[in-house]
């Protein structure tokens, strides 16, 4: 696409034994693939193998995503830490950025005046 915005080409999945369910970022999806901030890039690599969690997080973060599970921003970020540890990122980092998005869409609900849960 151009810039920083990827599509993609075909459908990303992951089971969630926690919640029982396949979840799956559609084909077509625009991504930025991972929002990380330029301090923490040396520390978590926009490409890493963090990249199906962050991209199938980011579509549970969009109207779509919310519409199609019905799961709520709580749930999505805790299918989040479920994908890195799926996806072998190491305990310590997948905490971390774990915390990152969590304390990130807390803010954003507070800003939004909406219920995090």
């Amino acid at each position: 696409m151009g810039g920083d915005l990827f599509k993609l080409n075909e459908k990303l999945t992951i089971y969630s034994a926690e919640l029982d369910m396949e979840v799956s970022a559609p084909t077509g999806m625009v991504t930025d693939f991972a929002s990380i901030p330029p301090i923490a890039q040396s520390f978590v690599h926009v490409l890493g193998n963090n990249i199906r969690s962050a991209i199938i997080h980011d579509y549970l973060c969009t109207q779509a995503g919310k519409d199609k599970t019905n799961l709520t921003q709580k749930q999505a970020d805790r299918l989040f830490l479920e994908g890195l540890k799926i996806d072998e990122v190491r305990w310590g980092k997948a905490r971390v950025m774990a915390a990152g998005v969590r304390g990130f869409q807390r803010i954003k609900y507070l800003f939004k005046k909406e219920s995090y849960g």
